[in-house]
Formats: C-alpha cells, sequence, structure tokens
C-alpha cells in the first residue's frame, strides 16, 4: 500500500497519480514509492505504456519539498572548488555503475536505511530521473495543474506533455529554482531541456524563473497540447491505449535511439542506431507488422491514394495486428 502515488491500471496502461497533501510536494517517502513501482513495471511485460498524472486537485507535482532542500544544503558536505569535478565524476560514475547493476543498487539501498530521510530522498530522486530517461517503454505526463520546479523535470523525461488549462487561466508550468538561489536537481534538466525547447528559451526559463501558462508552454514546444481540463486525461489515455497496441520492440528501439544515441557523437549514435534498427527489423513483430501491410497495399497492380491512407491509418490505430513483444 502506498501513501503518496496511486497506481491503476486500464488494460496495458499503467497510471501513476501523484497525491501527497495538502502540496503535492516531491517528498523523500515519494520518490522512494515512485521508485519502486517503476522498477517493478519496467520488468512487466503486460504494462505497455505508463501515464503520469496528479493525484489532487490543481497539481501535478506542486514541486520538491523545499524544506527537504534546505536541510540536505546545511548538512551535505561541502568541497573546495578544485575538487568539486573531480567529486561529481566519481558521484557520476558511481550512479551510473548502480543503474548498470542490480546487486549495487540493492546494496546501496540497504544502506540507505541508516541514513537521514533528506538523503534518501536525493538518493531517490536521482534514480528516478535515470530510469525514466532510459525506461523502456513510452511514458506520457498528462499535467493536471501545477508542474514547477521537480514536476516540470519529471514531465521533461516523458515522451509526450499534455497539460490542462485552468478555468481561470492559473495552471503554471516553469522552473523557478533560481529565484530561491539553485538551480534544477543535478539530473540532467539544464542538458535534456535545451532539446526540447532550444538554448534560447532553456536559458530563459532557467535564468528568469519564468512561469508559463498551457498555452505559452505549448507555443515554446515545452509541452505538445495545452487541453481543456475534461480533455486531459481522455486525449492522454487514446494515445496510451494505441501505443499499447504498437510493436513493444520498434517503441523502445526508437525511445533508445532518440533519448541515447542522439546525445552521443555521430559515430557512436550511428552504432546505436545500428543496433536498436537491427533489434527491431529482426524480431517476430517486425515479420508479422510487415507481412500484414504487404497483404493489405503491396498486393495491388497500382497505386491507390485513398487505400494506403486507409491502411496507414488503420495500422496507426492498432487494428490489423496484434504485437508479441518478440
Amino acid at each position: 500500500m502506498t501513501e503518496q502515488i496511486k497506481v491503476s491500471r486500464e488494460d496495458a496502461v499503467e497510471i501513476i497519480a501523484f497525491c501527497n497533501p495538502p502540496m503535492n510536494f516531491i517528498s523523500n517517502v515519494m520518490l522512494k514509492e515512485f521508485y519502486e513501482e517503476l522498477t517493478r513495471v519496467r520488468v512487466d511485460d503486460s504494462v505497455r505504456v505508463l501515464v503520469l498524472t496528479g493525484g489532487m486537485e490543481d497539481s501535478f507535482i506542486t514541486h520538491y519539498d523545499v524544506a527537504e532542500l534546505v536541510e540536505y544544503s546545511k548538512t551535505a558536505p561541502g568541497a573546495p572548488a578544485a575538487l568539486n569535478n573531480i567529486i561529481s565524476r566519481l558521484i557520476y560514475g558511481f550512479l551510473s555503475r548502480v543503474h548498470r547493476h542490480a546487486w549495487l543498487e540493492n546494496f546501496v539501498i540497504k544502506g540507505l536505511a541508516s541514513r537521514t530521510p533528506v538523503e534518501q530522498g536525493i538518493f531517490y530522486w536521482s534514480r528516478c530521473m535515470e530510469i525514466l530517461d532510459t525506461y523502456p517503454k513510452p511514458i506520457i505526463a498528462a499535467i493536471s495543474g501545477m508542474s514547477l520546479g521537480g514536476g516540470c523535470e519529471i514531465s521533461l523525461c516523458c515522451d509526450f506533455r499534455f497539460m490542462a488549462r485552468h478555468t481561470k487561466d492559473q495552471y503554471r508550468i516553469g522552473l523557478p529554482e533560481v529565484l530561491v538561489g539553485i538551480i534544477p536537481g543535478g539530473t540532467g534538466t539544464p542538458l535534456r531541456l535545451p532539446r526540447i525547447v532550444g538554448e534560447a528559451k532553456a536559458l530563459e526559463m532557467l535564468m528568469t524563473g519564468n512561469l508559463y501558462t498551457p498555452d505559452e508552454a505549448e507555443a515554446m514546444g515545452l509541452i505538445h497540447k495545452a487541453l481543456d481540463p475534461d480533455d486531459l486525461m481522455p486525449h492522454a489515455m487514446e494515445l496510451a491505449q494505441r501505443l499499447s497496441r504498437g510493436a513493444p520492440i520498434a517503441l523502445r528501439s526508437i525511445r533508445e535511439n532518440v533519448r541515447k544515441g542522439a546525445r552521443l557523437a555521430w559515430p557512436q549514435g550511428r552504432v546505436v542506431d545500428l543496433a536498436v534498427t537491427n533489434r527491431a527489423m529482426l524480431s517476430d513483430d517486425a515479420i508479422r507488422g510487415m507481412s500484414r501491410y504487404v497483404e493489405e497495399v503491396e498486393k495491388y497492380d497500382a497505386f491507390d491514394l485513398d487505400m494506403t491512407l486507409e491502411a496507414t491509418e488503420d495500422l496507426r490505430a492498432g487494428r490489423e495486428v496484434e504485437y508479441k513483444g518478440k
């Protein structure tokens, strides 16, 4: 039983709703529960798409609990400037190894039991963001209210971001950390953000702490679409259900190619590209899907625009092929 996330299922779509009354702040408890659910669902083949949303009225995730951040700033050991880069490299190297080796992660988690709640929260924050960024399944953010700081950061790890408008135009999304003397979370947000909105807008967001309405966020590419409140979850779930009927290996390969390969130098990125392309092409799902297309389209002797568009729409809707993920 979880305290600060609510989990539900609709067919092959899992919905995680963040719910930490009264302010819906990110806390160490929420992060631990979120981490445990992410690691469980990552290997659950019956779940093909993940939808993240708010479990409280007017809030997706308001932001990280600043009181916990103050406690961390007061108690975390400092380091001379000359050593800061070296220490950062060591920390990143350690976290990357934790991500790759389950035994090391389990060892760290056991050790966390004797650490402060704030320290536990910082670890789980890093792990949740890393897991979201490398997740093997599509993730949709249905942003149902305020989404500031850590809430915005979590949404940036998702593949699709839809946001509800407020009847009085009071919902906002943004990264206001600079206004309290910090920058986003140490989990790659200032590196991730320019790839989504461009360098100029990223600098504007990070340096000014501006907050944006859903329509402003859509115009700048921060979210995919602003929607009326009653349309948010139906729109997100329609896409989620359609993706859940898609080819899991192909979707995983696309996500890895874009999120991992596109961030590497061209030669290294092409290695990732070739590897994931071959993985998809050699799957049973690929044979099943391509064979169905041949049966529906390529059997005709003459090109027919209406027939081609209709066949493509049927495939897009997931009505034509039952993909097994093999």
